[in-house]
């Protein structure tokens, strides 16, 4: 348990937000091996799970942006706590994931090996990958900030807006093998998502009220409504198959990924408390942290659990269900799992090489 000290200094929100977020990065896989096909096939509950559940880890990287922007001390610190948390682990889980490649799923090619510096081994790791790259910039990226301040800051998020909009162009305006050549592509990257969660945290949207309601509303249908209609009814005149829609409509820079992603962030920072209080809500005040501080544990185990856990023991019982109530289901007992499994590595006395702290 966490000492009273060691719970004040955390954010509710942002414990909330990574729990969430965790939950969501399942889900997205939960489909993978026995609903492969549904990439492929024309289906409107299809496109609104994906859609939903598409924004996973673009909440990760607005928490990091939260929690460490700007970076206090010096560059040399920060780089020395923040690579040794996310570097091990990394090295770690690529080695289980090769052994169960070669040994499990017997499909062990030597290109995995020779890529590993470069390209996970697994893809759920790719985001380890790009958060080491963060992390080795942001100490840059935190001067920059200083200099343009809060101004600067909202121009290279329009910016970054406007580029969210170049993947929904690939048919009526541009040539779908043409859409990533654009004088925006140097914002389309996981960067803003970064500084979206640094502005949120330090300078926050406009409170829920009835006189800001309209805003949020033309967010949610703007972004999460208007902009993936317009991408199954406006550009399928176009020759575009399901399986380019849907990577469209979730990719992560994209308006509806973006839209989606502010407004998770600003309910949950709106709603949640603003401190734990162990007296009247011991619950929230044990829970919500030990999930929290999990959350890398559970996302780098999630896809052995899946395989070798989840879906042979879903399989029997769940094929004849709807597959959004199997990946629902799935998902959340993957959740579970991985959570048991990270309370039980935490008991070795190595542990933090494998799950960071």
């Amino acid at each position: 348990m966490l000492s009273e000290a060691k719970l004040q200094r955390r954010i509710p929100y942002l414990d909330i937000l990574r729990v969430l977020a965790c939950l969501l990065v399942i889900l997205i896989h939960t489909p993978i091996r026995p609903y492969d096909v549904y990439y492929n096939t024309p289906s409107v509950t299809g496109a609104v799970y994906t859609v939903l559940v598409a924004v996973n880890c673009n909440l990760f990287f607005m928490i990091t942006g939260a929690l460490l922007l700007p970076v206090e001390g010096s560059g040399r610190r920060f780089l020395k706590r923040r690579l040794r948390v996310v570097l091990f682990p990394l090295i770690v889980w690529s080695v289980i994931y090769l052994l169960e490649h070669a040994f499990v799923l017997h499909n062990f090619t030597p290109r995995l090996l020779t890529s590993i510096l470069f390209h996970p081994v697994e893809g759920v790791l790719w985001y380890v990958y790009v958060l080491l790259v963060i992390y080795v910039t942001l100490p840059l990226v935190s001067k920059c900030i200083d200099a343009i301040g809060k101004r600067g800051v909202e121009m290279v998020l329009v910016l970054w807006i406007l580029s969210s909009f170049i993947p929904y162009q690939h048919g009526i305006f541009i040539e779908a093998a043409h859409y990533n050549d654009n004088m925006f592509g140097a914002f389309a990257n996981y960067y803003g998502y970064v500084l979206l969660g640094y502005y949120m945290h330090h300078y926050g949207l406009p409170v829920f009220t009835r006189a800001h309601g309209w805003k949020y509303a033309l967010l949610f249908f703007f972004g999460i409504v208007l902009m993936p209609l317009f991408e199954f009814l406006v550009q399928g005149h176009f020759h575009i198959t399901w399986q380019q829609h849907i990577d469209t409509i979730t990719t992560d820079i994209s308006v509806n990924n973006i839209a989606m992603a502010a407004l998770l962030f600003a309910l949950v920072q709106h709603f949640s408390p603003k401190r734990y209080d162990r007296k009247n809500h011991p619950g929230a005040a044990t829970w919500w942290p030990r999930l929290s501080m999990a959350t890398f544990g559970i996302y780098l185990s999630q896809m052995i659990v899946l395989r070798h856990i989840v879906w042979p023991l879903t399989e029997p019982w769940l094929t004849s269900a709807h597959w959004v109530v199997d990946c629902l289901v799935s998902g959340v007992l993957a959740f579970v799992v991985c959570f048991l499994l990270t309370l039980l590595l935490r008991r070795l006395p190595f542990n933090k090489y494998l799950l960071g702290k």
